[in-house]
């Protein structure tokens, strides 16, 4: 059954199904891609990048050709995206109807990480309050007991299956999904009672054994990063070579890379950590080994827990002795933009080589550790292995950042960012190593960041070269009509053949909305922010003005700006504004703004940067976006400052190469909060004269959607209406 014929199946079939050019083309494109795939030709043909805007319909368009395919060649269809919400709607909307209408039958499941689940094991030691006697834990409270208990009757009457999604609400507390979930390193694998082959009743390994036989799979960006860095098909059933990948919200990717391969610590709690870790492997007071069979590897391992921990303690001194370099509370440790700091790496190197030495060592104690347990249970063998895998993720983490640190940056290709910050802290505990130097300032902790600045290449070597076919869409990939800078990011722009598309919406802009671009005299300009703000408040006060109920969302990209034009409006406006600022969640604000409106209200979102990507309002929810400024970036933080540097060596132009493009791509980003259905009426209003006074500002207009530029002012009004008869129509 060929693509064109499911197609129709679906359109024909499928209720209120709605036929748009754009994801025809979309499904060609694809189609076209995973089709004339030659394994033998690497030159990027197998890998095509569509950029598809709102109401194109993408999953059902990568959908029908990615299972076709898939099926036609043996291989499994892996469906990554940036956000719980689309694997949701995948899950649990868009398949479940493709399989319906489609007339095609296969398996799919949702692949997630370890802290998704319960880890039995867990909560039995959770379970019995000596084993909560930890640094890593604070002994529970009566309540939290009780609630731990009620939980384990759920999971062991198989009422609930151990998935945190689907956990009873009430349980949903921060306190208590730490004390019943694992990570990689303290996980017991095959050697957990839990996890037999004969019998797995854990959850996380149950999902992954059923993936196994699933012919399509939806993960997230992570999940599916964290595979490839472990070579591929280790959290995935399935190698890159043989599974066809569909990239959604593909402009995250190579961002969510570079956060993925940041590597962190927290240099006095690694401290404590480190002599905790040698009192682990031996007990002085007791005069124990945590494994006894082997005393010379103990040894060897509390000598360098001690070396390491001695290591750490001068690299505190050394920043106690150096907190006049530090520029806001932060130092940069690349000694091409900060002088002095060449010390720094010479620590490192020492760190790298001792952090390195002591994980291989506890590796083999935690594997004969495994060993030992597989021949019965053992509750304290098991209570050292749960402490011991916290251990070790806390010297990976010390060796891997020593690692970025002391790497050889030589262009920004390779550059990587390297930091220190400081971080208010409370009831720190004191080092008792004996240099002493962590008594010092104690309400403080110095955070080491490291991080790569470029993931082309990486993305390159793991994952496009080795896929089998892949499709990156997203709406926004292209800066304009020019795909290479998202090309660039992705590694991409190292093939010579990738499919790039760029579809036209089935919305008809100049008729469902207007751009207004109102006359400041001010811009948000550095020197004359101050003016800025006041005159942008008083546009905001004369805008925010209305009675009808409808929504509108003012978009931020400062805080501080947010929060003093929150502050200069009158008394009467502020009750209508809900600050993005006082809500734990967006979801929740996004339902007391939707409550509000239904109530024949109006409601006004102050929201930031978050609020500008993949945030949903519409109809009434959103008739006006107001986009404060240009999102350019107002500081530069660390990976900018590296690649700025590097750029300008390579006697490029930053602003041009990464600045520029990234505000467009953040603008056209923000303005499709607007406009999200062909029933959608509304008003974009950019309050930045830049966008007219300026050369670039014609590339960013012509970037957004063609929204009508003749000035209407009952525009809003209009829309209005015509959105409250669209509501009465459907009612």
């Amino acid at each position: 059954m060929q693509v064109n014929n499911i197609f129709e199946n679906i359109i024909s079939k499928m209720p209120n199904c709605k036929v748009r050019p754009s994801q025809f083309e979309m499904i060609q494109r694809i189609d076209g891609c995973f089709v004339n795939t030659d394994i033998e030709t690497k030159d990027g043909h197998n890998i095509c990048m569509v950029e598809a805007p709102t109401g194109t319909g993408k999953s059902m368009a990568y959908l029908v050709p990615g299972v076709l395919n898939a099926q036609k060649l043996g291989k499994k269809l892996i469906i990554s995206t940036a956000t719980k919400t689309l694997q949701a709607q995948l899950i649990e909307r868009d398949i479940p109807n493709f399989i319906k209408y489609s007339g095609l039958k296969f398996s799919y499941a949702l692949l997630k990480g370890r802290s998704n689940y319960l880890c039995p094991y867990q909560l039995d030691n959770s379970l019995q309050d000596d084993a909560l006697q930890t640094d890593m834990f604070v002994a529970t409270s009566n309540t939290i007991q009780s609630q731990l208990k009620e939980l384990n009757k759920l999971f062991t009457a198989g009422v609930w299956d151990g998935d945190l999604d689907t956990m009873p609400h009430k349980f949903n507390d921060k306190k208590i999904i730490k004390l019943i979930t694992t990570d990689k390193d303290r996980c017991l694998g095959s050697s957990c009672g839990y996890n037999q082959k004969e019998n797995c009743s854990c959850p996380y390994f149950k999902n992954r054994a059923s993936l196994k036989f699933c012919d399509v799979i939806v993960t997230n960006h992570s999940l599916l990063l964290a595979d490839i860095s472990l070579g591929g098909g280790v959290l995935l059933p399935v190698s890159p070579e043989n599974y066809l990948l569909c990239l959604d919200e593909g402009h995250n990717f190579a961002d969510l890379a570079i956060n993925s391969f940041t590597q962190t610590f927290e240099l006095k709690q690694a401290i404590t950590s480190c002599n905790h870790l040698a009192k682990l492997i031996y007990n002085e007071s007791l005069k124990t080994y945590i494994y006894a069979v082997d005393v010379s590897l103990c040894d060897a391992a509390v000598t360098d827990a001690n070396e390491l921990a001695a290591c750490l303690d001068k690299l505190l001194l050394l920043l106690n002795h150096n907190t006049h370099l530090f520029v806001e509370e932060r130092l940069m440790l690349n000694d091409y933009i900060t002088s002095g700091v060449e010390v720094f790496k010479e620590h490192f190197v020492t760190c790298a080589y001792i952090a390195g030495e002591l994980y291989t060592k506890l590796t083999k104690i935690k594997e004969k550790l495994k060993e030992k347990i597989k021949s019965g249970n053992d509750y304290i063998i098991e209570t050292n292995l749960n402490k011991l895998g916290f251990y070790i993720s806390t010297i990976e983490n010390i060796l891997a950042t020593s690692q970025y640190m002391i790497n050889q940056d030589e262009s920004r290709y390779n550059a990587n960012a390297r930091w220190v910050e400081i971080k208010s802290v409370v009831g720190l505990q004191k080092s008792s190593s004996k240099f002493g130097a962590s008594k010092a300032n104690t309400d403080i902790e110095f955070v080491f960041y490291a991080c790569l600045t470029h993931v082309g290449n990486l993305l390159f070597n793991r994952l496009w070269s080795r896929v089998y076919a892949a499709a990156i869409v997203s709406a926004t990939l292209s800066v304009g009509k020019d795909f290479r800078y998202y090309l660039h990011k992705l590694g991409l722009n190292l093939y010579s053949n990738v499919a790039v598309s760029k579809l036209n919406s089935s919305f008809i802009y100049a008729k469902q909305a207007q751009i207004v671009v109102p006359r400041f005299n001010s811009s948000p300009d550095y020197a004359s922010r101050n003016e800025f703000t006041r005159e942008l408040t008083n546009y905001l006060i004369k805008t925010l003005d209305y009675d009808d109920a409808y929504g509108t969302l003012v978009l931020f990209f400062n805080r501080s700006q947010l929060q003093e034009s929150y502050g200069l409006l009158p008394d009467y406006l502020k009750t209508r504004v809900l600050l993005q600022t006082d809500y734990l969640s967006n979801q929740k604000l996004i339902n007391e703004h939707k409550k509000k409106i239904d109530n024949k209200k109006p409601s006004i979102i102050f929201g930031l940067n978050s609020f500008g990507l993949g945030v949903d309002l519409p109809s009434l929810y959103c008739v006006h976006v107001i986009i404060t400024k240009l999102p350019f970036e107002t500081h530069k933080d660390p990976l900018n400052m590296v690649q700025e540097y590097w750029l300008k060596f390579e006697k490029s132009n930053y602003f041009i190469e990464v600045s520029l493009p990234e505000t467009c791509i953040k603008l056209v980003q923000a303005a499709g909060r607007l406009i999200r259905d062909e029933n959608d009426y509304g008003q974009l209003t950019i309050c930045d004269m830049r966008l007219i006074t300026k050369n670039y500002g014609a590339l960013l207009l012509d970037s957004l959607p063609a929204f009508n530029r003749k000035y209407d002012k009952d525009f809003i009004s209009k829309a209005y209406e015509s959105l409250q008869a669209v509501k009465l129509h459907y009612s």
